[in-house]
């Protein structure tokens, strides 16, 4: 009876202990799962402030040569994408460099959940980074999947020593470059990190690298397209003086001699303009595509035009209606073209074919993908403007 009761004892004992053993593993259980569960959250919301400070330190490089105005838009811009309830003691700080850089730093707190059981009761999370200014950039290829979005072939010069040649690509090669060919730019700057290299000179190439965003993006004037002003004319030999207007279907110039515009806008619609040597020349005009019409340069033409220097189509050389479907615009041989101001394509796969020659001291290029055929251009910097040419290209560096 003496061993039965000091069994019985013995196990009510035990089973105590079992108890306060499984008691206790279960807060170490829990605790962990809430750690786990924890950090995945601060995973995320670290995450969501990276984004947002990458984009303000963007925007705050490229705000202005002030650096107080610099701080000002990062931090606007940081306090308003980054709203997240579950954090608190918020805080971003910006800080520009004597190099041109923009640094900045964010920190917060994370109240834990289940975490707490364990002591810990908060989450510090932290987040830096910098954007440097670069140049203006001269051409920008917009399309983000288009494999091979920038094909240079041999024979192809570009000489823009003072501005840069972004591509946005991350397909698959996102650019092409064959032998023979020479593209001098102050940085080369592609999106995607793979490309194929046949050779050619193409100093400061930079894959993998922040692209500038498209500048001009719904902030352009559309002029008014729904009346046609002259229709499917032909121009053959001879001087030709024309008017700002709507032009609709095929106009056909052969043989001019001299093609002289009158400033304002060319609205080209339902059709396209066959050009067949001649010179262009017009001082403050600007080609406006109301549709997939367009410009068919062949061949001996040379031109010398100047896009307006203010009103609602200030820089404006060439651009297209918003939100077309994608086409292609072919620039064949051509003897010069001086454009000055803003050629703004961005549905348009554009090629510039044999001989293209174009020279300018203030161009800006956006197209969705880029082909250039032995051509030869020598580009500088667009002017600045609020919306229009000249935008300074920034990318993180951190």
């Amino acid at each position: 009876m003496r061993i039965a009761s000091r069994l019985t004892t013995f196990a009510r004992e035990d089973g105590g202990s079992t108890a306060v053993i499984f008691a206790l593993a279960l807060v170490v259980l829990v605790g962990a799962s809430g750690i786990a569960i924890d950090i995945a959250r601060g995973v995320n919301t670290r995450s969501k402030m990276q984004d947002a400070l990458d984009a303000a330190v963007l925007v705050g490089a490229r705000a202005s040569s002030d650096t107080d105005a610099q701080v000002a838009a990062a931090t606007k811009l940081f306090n308003a994408n980054f709203i997240n309830k579950s954090v608190k003691n918020v805080s971003a700080t910006f800080a520009p460099t004597i190099d041109g850089e923009l640094s900045g730093t964010a920190t917060a707190q994370l109240d834990t959940t289940l975490a707490a059981v364990l002591g810990v009761k908060q989450l510090s999370i932290k987040t830096v980074a910098k954007a440097a200014g670069g140049a203006p950039f001269c051409a920008l290829v917009l399309s983000p999947t288009a494999s091979q979005a920038l094909l240079v072939n041999s024979g192809a010069e570009v000489d823009a020593p003072d501005c840069e040649l972004h591509v946005k690509s991350t397909a698959n090669p996102a650019a092409i470059f064959n032998s023979g060919s020479n593209i001098s730019t102050k940085h080369l700057c592609i999106s995607g990190t793979r490309i194929i290299d046949n050779g050619g000179t193409h100093p400061n190439l930079d894959t993998g690298c922040s692209t500038s965003g498209d500048p001009f993006a719904g902030k352009l004037s559309q002029p008014s397209s729904s009346s046609c002003t002259y229709s499917n004319l032909n121009f053959n030999g001879g001087n030709v003086t024309l008017n700002p207007g709507v032009y609709c279907g095929w106009i056909n110039f052969n043989g001019i001699t001299n093609v002289t515009f009158r400033p304002g806008v060319y609205v080209i619609k339902n059709g396209g303009w066959n050009v067949n040597g001649g010179n262009w020349s017009g001082s403050g005009v600007t080609f406006y595509f109301a549709d997939q019409s367009k410009i068919q340069f062949n061949s001996g033409v040379a031109a010398n035009i100047t896009a307006p220097t203010s009103g609602a189509y200030k820089d404006l050389v060439m651009y297209e209606k918003s939100g077309l479907s994608r086409s292609q615009m072919i620039f064949d041989d051509s003897r010069n073209m001086n454009l000055e101001g803003i050629i703004y394509l961005p549905s348009r796969d554009v090629t510039f074919n044999y001989g293209s020659a174009l020279t300018s001291k203030k161009m800006t290029i956006v197209v969705n993908t880029l082909i250039l055929n032995q051509t030869n251009w020598k580009l500088s910097p667009g002017t600045t403007a609020s919306t229009t040419g000249g935008i300074q290209s920034v990318r993180l560096i951190e």
